[in-house]
């Protein structure tokens, strides 16, 4: 990384076995700088605000940011909070830490959920943005980041609601190519694989389910939604991060992914289609520790 000294100073690492780690492609390792560069643009930097917002944070407050990736809810948190506030963003990758770390977050823990190093009841607040379909277990995390809730404190959570739009033609164009290489089976497994509650939490009752199972109450959950408007160009390279796009490239090799990108680039081109417009819609939910 570009910045070791001051990153060995921010990030804590804790001990996460090897074999709980997933595989290089299911990480954001290798695909953290452009994260960080579209999620202003496709609605997760906002809805990350939102999620902060909702928390109700007053000056002086702790929060932890489980998944925090880039730090976008740990800016919010920090404005939210102030100077006498502590806010605390963990992670497993540590490109996203990196990433975090420039953007000014001071407190940093390379670490996974469950297995939070915390002790019992220490924050205020504890968030996590689109986090929750990642885990393997939703009940368990859930469980392990309410433990680290005070009392009284709240905690918060985002995740995809049902679209509802058709998909774009640059979309169609790089799935149906994509399925033309490795089956649409294999792009499903691999979604799967790295979010498998993706699908299942779209339903907000599974979400208020999800969040009484951790011992929550007065469970409130709103949706969000983004227009989202950006170049045809950065829209593929965004398709390119999610799990599909980092599954495909993995298993194509430098290559023939190459070749893909090039075929995708071209189909679309005839298209003349220069921006893509969409809407992101996601869920808000927020439970208070009352015991």
């Amino acid at each position: 990384m570009a910045n070791s000294t001051r990153l060995e100073k921010a990030i804590t690492l804790t001990s996460m076995p090897a074999e709980r780690l997933p595989c290089a492609w299911v990480r954001y390792d290798d695909v953290a700088e452009p994260y960080e560069r579209f999620q202003a643009s496709n609605g997760y930097a906002r809805l990350a605000r939102d999620l902060v917002a909702s928390l109700s944070l007053t000056p002086g407050a702790s929060l932890l940011d489980v998944g925090c990736g880039s730090g976008a809810a740990i800016q919010a948190a920090q404005q939210a909070v102030g100077v006498r506030g502590l806010t605390v963003g963990l992670d497993m990758s540590l490109a996203m830490l990196g990433r975090a770390s420039a953007c000014g977050a001071a407190h940093l823990v390379a670490g996974i959920v469950p297995g939070l190093p915390f002790r019992d009841r220490r924050f205020d607040g504890v968030a996590a943005s689109l986090v929750l379909s990642h885990v393997e277990r939703c009940d368990v995390a859930l469980r392990d980041m309410a433990r680290v809730l005070k009392r009284g404190g709240h905690l918060g959570v985002s995740a995809g609601a049902q679209r509802g739009n058709r998909p774009n033609i640059a979309y169609r164009v790089w799935e149906e190519t994509a399925r033309s290489l490795v089956g649409g089976k294999a792009l499903r497994e691999a979604k799967t694989r790295v979010a498998p509650w993706e699908e299942w939490l779209t339903d907000p009752a599974h979400l208020e389910a999800t969040l009484a199972s951790g011992g929550l109450e007065e469970i409130e959950i709103h949706q969000r939604q983004y227009a989202v408007t950006m170049p045809t160009g950065d829209y593929l390279s965004m398709l390119d991060l999610f799990s599909y796009g980092r599954f495909l490239r993995h298993h194509l090799g430098p290559a023939r992914w190459a070749e893909f990108r090039a075929s995708v680039t071209g189909k679309v081109a005839a298209h003349a289609v220069e921006q893509v417009e969409y809407t992101s819609r996601y869920h808000i939910a927020v439970g208070t520790k009352l015991r």
